[in-house]
């Protein structure tokens, strides 16, 4: 049975007590607003080296200022990507230099008018799970380097407002639902 110390009030800072990842890489989708924010501000005061891979670079920038001044860790950055882009994926992936020890796929969106991708993927599922999936894989080497390398896929219980439609996981056939998407 795994037992675990924490429980749905703790804090991102209280799961990194005690933790030094002075010597750890961590990449952070999605860090220029919500839980991505604090989960890189976490990994941060813990020493690691953080990047914000994130879609608005303006934002991020001013995310990555402000966890510096509140960790002192000065080794935040900021790199565009945008998960619902596969072009972009790759370009980021591909940038990456060296390993990878810690892996969030934090970032999603939810409930959006029907939009699709440049490939005609449903803009969601695109986003929320394509993306990852293709972040993950072409981080794979990187992640590997690391040897004892983490990735943690965040999620909610979005998956209550309804079941998949295998056979149309983008809506071309059923009337489009945002929250069902």
């Amino acid at each position: 049975m795994l037992t675990i110390a924490f429980g749905p009030a703790t804090t991102a800072e209280e799961t990194v007590d005690g933790v030094d990842l002075s010597a750890k890489k961590a990449i952070v989708t999605g860090a220029s607003s919500g839980i991505g924010v604090e989960t890189a501000r976490a990994l941060a005061k813990a020493g690691a080296d953080v990047t914000l891979a994130v879609r608005d670079t303006a934002a991020g920038e001013k995310v990555a200022a402000d966890i510096v001044a509140s960790t002192g860790n000065a080794r935040v950055q900021v790199a565009f990507m945008d998960l619902s882009v596969r072009d972009s994926i790759d370009a980021f992936a591909a940038s990456w230099r060296g390993p990878l020890d810690i892996l969030v796929d934090n970032a999603g969106i939810m409930a959006t008018p029907e939009r699709r991708t440049a490939e005609g993927w449903e803009m969601q599922f695109a986003t929320n799970h394509l993306g990852h999936f293709a972040l993950t894989s072409g981080l794979h080497d990187a992640l590997e380097a690391a040897g004892r390398a983490r990735v943690v896929v965040v999620s909610s219980v979005g998956h209550v407002n309804g079941d998949i439609i295998w056979d149309d996981i983008n809506f071309e056939r059923h009337p489009y639902d945002e929250s069902k998407a």
